[in-house]
């Protein structure tokens, strides 16, 4: 069995399924998701503005099972923070041999060698992770339940028209330098650049921060602030909206990166941050596709 360790929202945890996924079927082996992090919910001051998260995929028509703590007891990590948790994995997957253990942000080849009785850990944030299977991933990501008739309503029109899809992610990384936010100027440059190139009939802006985009985002395209009724319970719904739009502005957020990859359209344009991370040193080369426009 592959056990692939979830944390984070629920782009996170996309990740984090879709190599376990891919192990899962190279190898032929079940899918086990550990959800222990996301359960047992251990305070991190040391990280500032921490933000507990749930277990997110139970809306999707995923193939794996949740696995229980004592079914990977012998694996799990004390609590450490900040560099003692990093110098931690580094020396257990030196003494153990586990390279599901991720290190950096960059794509690792070696992860895909991983046999198939493999746990990882890590964020994983990378589409080469699970390249050879992108049909399966979009399958899996698929809603088990309809849309709601007022989301399915919406979506219908958002499919009518000549759309760009704009996320603006802010509450929880306003105040969090680990992430940082992006500013009217970074959607004033975008809109401008993809009216430059395509026709543009309306605009859909998807917030957690709506007050702030009422308030700053102002373009010469007639534009509809999706609010958050039509969000799902997992903002599941939220997800197939966006991802139903034809062009695509994003943040650095892992659930609009897959809003917009999720869509096969082959003419999209996705426009994102050039710089993911206020910390230069974190490279996330390998988290966007080369046909994405970075600015």
């Amino acid at each position: 069995m592959i056990i692939t360790r979830l944390g984070g929202g629920m782009g996170n945890q996309m990740f984090q399924y879709a190599l376990g996924r891919a192990l899962s079927v190279k190898h032929n082996v079940p899918l086990g998701l550990d959800l222990t992090y996301l359960l047992e919910r251990v305070p991190r001051p040391a990280w500032k503005n921490f933000v507990f998260r749930n277990y997110d995929l139970g809306v999707f028509n995923i193939s794996a099972k949740i696995v229980s703590r004592t079914e990977i007891s012998f694996l799990y990590r004390p609590y450490f923070s900040g560099r003692l948790m990093l110098l931690f994995d580094a020396f257990r997957r030196k003494m153990f041999k586990l390279p599901g253990i991720e290190i950096s942000y960059n794509f690792n080849q070696e992860t895909l060698s991983l046999n198939p009785n493999a746990y990882i850990s890590g964020r994983w944030q990378s589409p080469k992770y699970f390249s050879s299977i992108e049909s399966i991933i979009r399958t899996d990501f698929t809603l088990k339940r309809p849309l709601s008739e007022r989301a399915q309503k919406l979506k219908d029109e958002i499919r009518s028209a000549r759309s760009v899809c704009i996320n603006v992610r802010r509450t929880d990384f306003v105040e969090n330098s680990f992430h940082g936010t992006f500013g009217k100027e970074y959607y004033d440059k975008a809109i401008a650049m993809i009216a430059q190139s395509v026709s543009i009939t309306k605009i859909y802006v998807f917030s957690d921060d709506m007050a702030w985009c009422e308030e700053n985002l102002h373009f010469n395209f007639p534009t509809m602030f999706v609010r958050h009724e039509y969000a799902g319970e997992k903002f599941e719904e939220y997800l197939m909206l966006m991802s139903a739009c034809k062009h695509f502005i994003i943040p650095n957020s892992s659930f609009a990166w897959w809003a917009a990859w999720l869509n096969t359209d082959k003419d999209k344009m996705v426009i994102t941050p050039k710089q993911w991370f206020p910390d230069l040193s974190k490279n996330t080369s390998d988290l966007i596709p080369s046909e994405w426009i970075r600015i």
